[in-house]
């Protein structure tokens, strides 16, 4: 801020300013408006005596080692956890190693976790591969079943892990009654809020522990790096802070960096996503080769009043079904777009698609219990203009209609 000693009301002041301005410390920096990239691997100490006060916990050091902390990495931190309502925030370097450390840190062995089944792939796949070699449960629960999920709950119950709207089919979760549920029963709770971002889901306002963002997507926004974001109540991240270090999962400065120049513009580019996102899929709901589109923002979304009780604005992800065809048809739809990249991930400046066929690859009765088939597609609509993205949609549809 232009002068560190204003006084700011920070419950008054707007997310997008607050990205703008809030913690920036621009005299220490000479005036810079950018915020120094601090490359090093150590921060030395200047005398016995502050290394001694810093070991012995007298007075600790705010950097010292770059696993621990960064001054480029704290200022990203600092901005989210605000946005978060947050006391605390880690960043890291991928998504899933920010997924790890909230489930280490919060769970030993013989614990049970309740986790919603349209869960992000990897997360499913770390609990089956990792978790189960040390004796934790997982039981998978429908996003309906979140109104009282008390039937399910067992004396060992520990976490119950969310994601909404989940990222597939979007399915929507009661954040609130999960939150009351766990707090009664000293349970944690934890969610993926990479879909909603921030800016439009505060899960921590609802009663949830930690809230979880890749931030490889909306918050960095370019495409161009890997970020992964923890932000939680105190007693939640003093035990996730416990093995950040340990797992070594440190964002480069470098990332943070960018991240942070993401930031800026992220009020802008989600209102972009939101509104071209909205618009295509009201296009696609009237198409007649379209069975079904799933998109919390819509009025027919199964979920959209309890989302829109919870969550402020839509992003640019959603999935829709085509009437069932043949294989070749789904290749000449995909092989006939030309705005649309074939790519994992979301969230980039530019729009994607990813066909849901190959979910799960392998596993039919999985891909059946979650509602997954081959004529469903997940697209990421990106910041190109929405006409165009409907004309190109528009070609690919008929390419699918006319191929056998």
């Amino acid at each position: 801020m232009k002068n560190s000693n204003h006084e700011l009301d920070l419950a008054l002041l707007s997310d997008a300013t607050a990205l703008a301005h809030l913690f920036d410390d621009r005299q220490s920096q000479h005036g810079a408006v950018n915020p120094p990239v601090v490359h090093a691997s150590l921060f030395a100490y200047p005398d016995y005596e502050t290394w001694k006060a810093n070991v012995t916990g007298e007075k600790r050091r705010a950097f010292t080692y770059h696993r621990s902390g960064n001054p480029t990495v704290k200022l990203l931190e600092q901005k989210i956890a605000h946005l978060e309502h947050a006391p605390d925030c880690i960043a890291s370097s991928s998504g899933m190693s920010a997924i790890s450390m909230v489930l280490f840190g919060l769970l030993e062995a013989g614990d049970h976790v309740l986790c919603v089944k349209t869960v992000y792939g990897p997360v499913r796949a770390m609990f089956a591969s990792i978790f189960s070699k040390f004796g934790v449960e997982i039981t998978y629960f429908d996003s309906e079943q979140s109104t009282d999920l008390s039937p399910l709950l067992r004396d060992n119950t520990k976490l119950i892990y969310l994601e909404s709207p989940s990222t597939g089919v979007f399915e929507i979760q009661d954040l609130r009654a999960v939150a009351k549920l766990a707090r009664e029963r000293n349970i944690w709770t934890a969610i993926d809020n990479t879909w909603a971002t921030p800016l439009y889901q505060k899960p921590l306002d609802l009663g949830i522990d930690i809230s979880i963002h890749s931030g490889t997507k909306y918050i960095a926004g370019h495409s161009d790096l890997m970020l992964g974001l923890v932000a939680g109540t105190e007693d939640a991240m003093k035990l996730v802070r416990r093995v950040y270090s340990q797992l070594g999962a440190s964002l480069a400065p470098d990332d943070a960096y960018l991240a942070l120049r993401g930031l800026r513009t992220l009020p802008l580019r989600l209102k972009r996503h939101e509104a071209s996102a909205l618009e295509i899929a009201q296009w696609l709901e009237a198409h007649p080769m379209v069975t079904e589109v799933m998109h919390p923002g819509l009025h027919s979304f199964e979920g959209h009043q309890l989302h829109r009780s919870q969550c402020s604005g839509d992003s640019g992800l959603f999935s829709f079904s085509l009437q069932a065809r043949s294989e070749a048809a789904r290749a000449a739809f995909v092989n006939s777009l030309a705005f649309f990249s074939l790519g994992y991930s979301w969230g980039g400046y530019e729009s994607l698609l990813s066909p849901l066929a190959f979910s799960y690859y392998g596993n039919d009765e999985l891909r059946q219990d979650l509602g997954l088939s081959d004529h469903m597609f997940r697209v990421s609509i990106g910041l190109e203009e929405p006409a165009d993205l409907i004309a190109d949609l528009e070609r690919a549809l008929d390419a699918y209609k006319q191929t056998d």
